[in-house]
């Protein structure tokens, strides 16, 4: 029963996630426009510009939430109750410490704006980015110690109560964030609005733990052995994260730099459409990081860790194909509508390359966290990081040349080569991982892409594919003919009875 229970929340984990995200994608649709509009060129990009800022500053967490999973997940095996206890009360002190360093290095940071925002910003950008950057530092320094109840959430697995919670946030966030920017206020107001968020997830997240999880902290030693220990497990973790946010946040400080505010303006609307279509394969992967890490503890098989690998990622891949071919078919009239503005178009070619560079590393998302579980991710961290100067260097050129777009075409380059051909050698040749058949796998499923791509490319050449009714309407054609294809030519007998399993128990009841 408890087995099947844990299967259950991770189904319904997943299909959440997926309207939690399909709500929110619907009302950036909105959301975003709006905000460009109200904002204008300059504030809008000095808001995008600190973003990448934050995301390293959120970096501070070190990776220690993996090490959280991995340990406890460990001590939950062999039911360690006292080991549980004194693990939440380290992660929970290390994670509130971690919070005022990065306090500290946020603050100090936004008193030298005017060397991180670059020579082509004005001295009121300047003096916006120092502000935002300062409320954006304790919506962080807030995040860090909370994210330990959220970890626990995730642990135990209970993905209903956890998605519900974050599809309220994302959900509720931007419906009251548009009535406040056509009121009026600003950027300011809008990540103190998100501050307030964190915080009221924060509260629920801790009063479920308590209440309905039985979380216990146990503060009487700080294990620093212990801790050692888990820091040389999360130092290739940190690294890898850094790696991670460093390729996915480089183009904008770029952009800003060589080009102004005007240039992240532009390229933001290509690469915020990469984040949603990043976290659509995400939803998968993330709900079996227990069960990854609890197989690896249990020393399952590796034929069982191949056959959860290969699982997800058709899924992942059936699901982030035909998001690229819908945009394929599509993108070019949706980026200038979601814009707003001609100049918006070449957001088209430099979606799907980031698109294309996404989906070959995201569809081996679980692969990375069976790294993680075998305590085996230093090469990804140091392959990663040598990637990432390759990375820098090859963007800076190309983005001088050909703004967003060149920036565009260096990230995938350096994503091919670091998370395709590197890393799946090594997933073979070191973890053992059976990557042949992996891809082979994945491979089956071309032939059924065959007959949506000609559909794909016959609606963005003919088409008259006008205003956001157009969008919906040719998409859903698309969709007639991927779906089908998928069905009949793509998906096997365990990927249909995804679909008609649920189906049949709806129409019993």
């Amino acid at each position: 029963m408890a087995a099947k229970r844990q299967i259950n929340q991770i189904r319904v984990g997943a299909i959440l996630s997926y309207v939690s995200m399909g709500l929110s994608t619907a009302i950036s649709l909105v959301y975003t426009p709006v905000m460009i509009q109200r904002l204008g060129d300059s504030e809008y990009g000095i808001y995008q510009a600190v973003l990448p800022i934050i995301s390293y500053l959120n970096l501070l967490n070190l990776g220690m939430n993996s090490a959280y999973i991995r340990y406890y997940s460990r001590a939950k095996v062999k039911n360690d109750r006292s080991m549980m206890a004194k693990l939440n009360g380290m992660f929970l002190l290390t994670f509130t410490a971690l919070g005022l360093i990065c306090l500290a290095v946020g603050f100090i940071l936004s008193f030298h704006g005017s060397v991180i925002f670059g020579a082509n910003t004005t001295p009121e950008e300047v003096a916006l980015g120092e502000k935002l950057l300062r409320i954006m530092t304790v919506n962080s320094a807030v995040f860090l110690p909370l994210s330990v109840f959220n970890s626990h959430i995730t642990l135990h697995e209970r993905y209903l109560f956890q998605k519900i919670v974050a599809m309220g946030k994302q959900v509720l966030n931007p419906l009251l964030m548009i009535p406040l920017l056509l009121l009026g206020y600003r950027s300011v107001t809008l990540t103190v609005v998100t501050l307030a968020f964190t915080l009221a997830t924060g509260v629920i997240d801790v009063y479920y733990c308590f209440a309905r999880l039985g979380m216990r902290f146990s503060f009487r030693r700080y294990d620093f052995g212990l801790m050692r220990r888990m820091f040389g497990f999360t130092v290739y973790v940190f690294i890898g994260i850094v790696v991670d946010n460093f390729n996915w946040s480089i183009d904008r400080l770029l952009l800003l730099w060589f080009h102004g505010t005007t240039a992240v303006t532009v390229y933001t609307v290509a690469a915020q459409l990469n984040v949603y279509y990043q976290s659509f394969s995400a939803a998968v992967s993330n709900v079996l990081i227990p069960r990854v890490h609890r197989l690896v503890a249990q020393r399952a098989p590796m034929r069982n860790l191949d056959n959860l690998f290969i699982k997800a990622a058709r899924l992942q891949f059936m699901l982030l194909s035909g998001i690229f071919l819908g945009f394929v078919a599509v993108g070019r009239t949706f980026v200038v509508l979601w814009g707003g503005d001609a100049k918006f178009a070449v957001d088209y070619y430099t979606t799907l390359l980031l698109f294309f560079a996404t989906i070959w590393q995201n569809v081996q998302l679980v692969g990375y966290e069976i790294l993680r579980a075998k305590n085996m991710h230093k090469f990804n961290a140091l392959c990663g990081a040598s990637i990432a100067v390759f990375n820098a260097l090859i963007s800076i050129p190309l983005c001088i040349a050909w703004q967003g777009l060149g920036a565009a075409v260096g990230t995938m380059i350096a994503c091919f080569l670091g998370g395709v051909l590197l890393m799946n050698w090594y997933f073979h040749r070191r973890v053992g991982l059976d990557i042949p058949r992996f891809w082979r796998r994945i491979f089956q499923l071309l032939p059924s892409m065959a007959l949506p791509l000609v559909a794909a490319v016959a609606i963005s050449l003919l088409a008259p594919v006008r205003g956001y009714l157009g969008v919906v309407l040719w998409g859903v054609v698309f969709m007639a003919v991927y779906l089908p294809s998928l069905w009949l030519f793509g998906m096997n007998r365990y990927e249909r009875g995804l679909v008609t399993g649920p189906l049949r128990r709806l129409l019993r009841r």
